[in-house]
């Protein structure tokens, strides 16, 4: 078996060099993964495919990207990726192919171009790279000279049983070939800037900044991260006006930077800002020193590596689009077993009362063999048409996207769910804006105990067309839907923020139908909040935090948690019985109630202690704007939008 696999490898590597020299089309794979490494945590790994026309013409072609399972007759081992271009006489050009890569012992990634006509006009391929194992530490130097030196000044701190640990544990990578894309940094834990922010891109900048957004810890040598202009800026919280987008003479990250203390975690969304004077700083090697713990390591360091490291890993967020789904999604409706009972009880009923009575009285016993399979087809038909009368007729599209920000910056990350609903049997295309990074199927079916057909998300999609737009096609049963899931970033006009005196802005450039303000002891009501409004907190109606919490079934499925980290306890819950009670109340009465944004935090403890500890307030914002701009090809289907926005506040001035 070795053999063969050896051997076919041996033919794939023969084939594609052969290949090359006579293609009209050279396709190169110009990066894989992190400096070669990927982490099967992340959602995708980053494919980077160059692609060169040598003819004297323009060539329309398709690049057809997939991780091939030479285990499994070299089938995909995910979806593969095609992407249509035309590339100009001569012209090179480059994609940044998102791609669910799994660690395959004998594992390839492929790309191959191909004309309409299906004939091969180039291809490549390359082992899948190292899966990261322990830490992984990415290094943008403005030398290698520097990249040396942070990792000599990381790996040889502490004792020598901490410089042993480290150095089987820690694992760099210096990135000379800055990704754009934020998701090209997810699998690593932590990224240090030692070069002039003058030299990244805007798009590579703003890749950073998402990257700290969405979870990962950004560090900043500040000797060496000369100031450069940056993207997307706002000013700190404390000075009381209005965020903006700023010139290019603004420091990168400076809202944080401002509040940022020398070898202290600043924490930033889901993720951490760290900032060193320079590389030879005592504060640096202290830092790093306890990475991995020795029984010599020092109980100072250890206790705040471990407080920054495990703070806010208490409790894990909640996802509040099932809930929202739930609420304000398509559903089918099918007979309960209660409904089914009874119409064979009325039909057990109905044909004893014709045939042992009706017909008996008239001397017919024998049209039994009659009336018996009539009134059987007859209840059939019937049952249909009443479980079918509140079945939509129309194709359905429904877009739940929640949006993540922070109070000093108008990046939002998105995290989107879209289904699609079929009233027949049929084949659909989605098509979604180009840009978004589509979760393989990984998540379990979404029981709601409604009735649902509900399939993993992303259950069957095998090939995706990225461009200017995110396409695929699946089939769907009758009466059934689709979700799928996506994550991506958005940019918003500006920021939604409290100012010093209290007073709570909304710049985001977004209508909210909706909107509220949690802290640990109130609920704000907002009401209606639209673009550019000023709410005075101390003017508007507010509700006992306590008295709007804390129902929630003791399996912790009854309403979505906080949607940060907070601490796990039971302590201030009710008893389960009560619980129980409660709950089903409101199920039952949920059904004809209209959605309201109080529903998102029924289910969280009622001490605010447990709930805010480094997060001091959180904005929760309900619009029907914001959305993907989701279609289905060749239908007109009946469409739901509605966006969820989330600020959470470190600070509360």
């Amino acid at each position: 078996m070795l053999r063969r696999i050896a051997l076919c490898l041996c033919l794939l590597a023969a084939l594609s060099s052969a290949c090359r020299a006579g293609d009209p089309v050279v396709v190169k794979i110009k990066e894989f993964g992190l400096g070669g490494l990927f982490s099967t945590n992340t959602l995708s790994t980053l494919v980077e495919v160059e692609a060169h026309n040598l003819t004297d013409g323009a060539l329309s072609l398709n690049l057809s990207v997939a991780e091939l399972n030479l285990d499994a007759e070299a089938l995909p081992a995910s979806e593969t990726m095609d992407i249509p271009v035309t590339l100009a006489s001569g012209e090179v050009r480059t994609f940044d192919v998102p791609l669910h890569v799994f660690p395959l012992e004998h594992g390839v990634v492929w790309v191959e171009a191909s004309d309409a006509a299906g004939r091969i006009l180039g291809r490549t391929g390359c082992r899948v790279g190292l899966n990261t194992q322990g830490r992984l530490i990415a290094l943008l130097c403005a030398s290698p000279e520097i990249c040396r030196s942070l990792e000599q000044s990381i790996l040889l701190s502490g004792t020598a049983e901490e410089q042993t640990r480290k150095s089987q544990s820690v694992r760099f990578v210096q990135l000379l070939d800055r990704p754009s894309v934020d998701w090209a940094y997810w699998p690593a834990s932590t990224v240090i800037v030692a070069l002039p922010v003058s030299k990244l891109s805007a798009a590579q900048r703003q890749a950073l900044e998402i990257y700290m957004h969405a979870g990962g810890t950004l560090v900043l040598i500040e000797d060496q991260a000369a100031d450069g202009p940056s993207l997307l800026s706002a000013s700190p919280l404390a000075s009381g006006r209005a965020p903006a987008r700023v010139s290019g003479s603004a420091r990168f990250l400076e809202p944080y930077r401002a509040r940022a203390k020398e070898g202290q975690y600043l924490f930033v969304g889901d993720g951490k800002l760290l900032s060193f004077r320079s590389i030879s700083s005592q504060s640096f090697a202290d830092f790093f020193r306890p990475m991995d713990f020795s029984g010599g390591s020092p109980l100072a360091l250890l206790d705040r590596w471990k407080n920054g490291q495990d703070a806010q890993a208490v409790g894990q967020p909640a996802d509040e689009r099932q809930w929202l789904m739930r609420r304000l999604g398509t559903s089918f409706r099918f007979p309960t077993f209660l409904e089914l009972l009874l119409w064979i009880v009325g039909y057990l009923i109905l044909v004893g009362i014709v045939n042992f009575v009706v017909l008996r009285r008239m001397g017919r016993p024998e049209l039994g063999w009659i009336s018996i399979p009539a009134l059987a087809v007859l209840f059939s038909l019937l049952l249909y048409m009443v479980s079918a009368r509140n079945h939509p007729h129309n194709f359905g599209l429904d877009e739940i996207v929640e949006y993540r920000m922070d109070p000093s910056s108008p990046i939002a990350l998105l995290q989107a769910r879209v289904r699609v609903s079929a009233p027949v049997r049929s084949s659909v295309a989605p098509v979604l804006p180009g840009g978004l990074n589509y979760e393989y199927a990984q998540r379990q079916p979404d029981l709601t105990g409604e009735g649902l057909i509900a399939q993993a998300a992303g259950q069957g999609i095998r090939k995706i067309t990225l461009g200017d737009t995110w396409e695929t096609q699946f089939t769907l049963r009758r009466w059934s839907f689709r979700d799928i899931d996506f994550h991506g970033h958005r940019v918003f006009a500006g920021n939604i923020y409290r100012d010093a005196s209290g007073r709570f802005h909304n710049d985001s450039g977004i209508h909210y139908r909706q909107a509220i303000v949690v802290d640990r002891d109130d609920v704000f009501l907002l009401g209606n909040f639209p673009s550019g409004a000023v709410v005075d907190l101390g003017h508007v109606q507010r509700l006992p935090y306590a008295q709007e919490t804390g129902r929630q079934l003791p399996n912790n499925q009854a309403y979505p948690g906080p949607p940060f980290a907070f601490r796990l306890t039971q302590v201030g819950r009710r008893t389960s019985e009560e619980q129980f009670r409660l709950y089903m109340k409101e199920q039952r009465s949920l059904l004809d109630q209209p959605f309201s944004l109080l529903e998102l935090i029924r289910g969280w403890s009622p001490v605010g202690e447990d709930v805010f500890i480094e997060t001091k307030a959180v904005f929760f914002g309900l619009s029907t704007d914001a959305a993907l701009g989701v279609s289905l090809r060749d239908h007109s289907p009946d469409h739901k939008t509605f966006s969820l926005t989330i600020v959470t506040f470190k600070e509360w001035p």
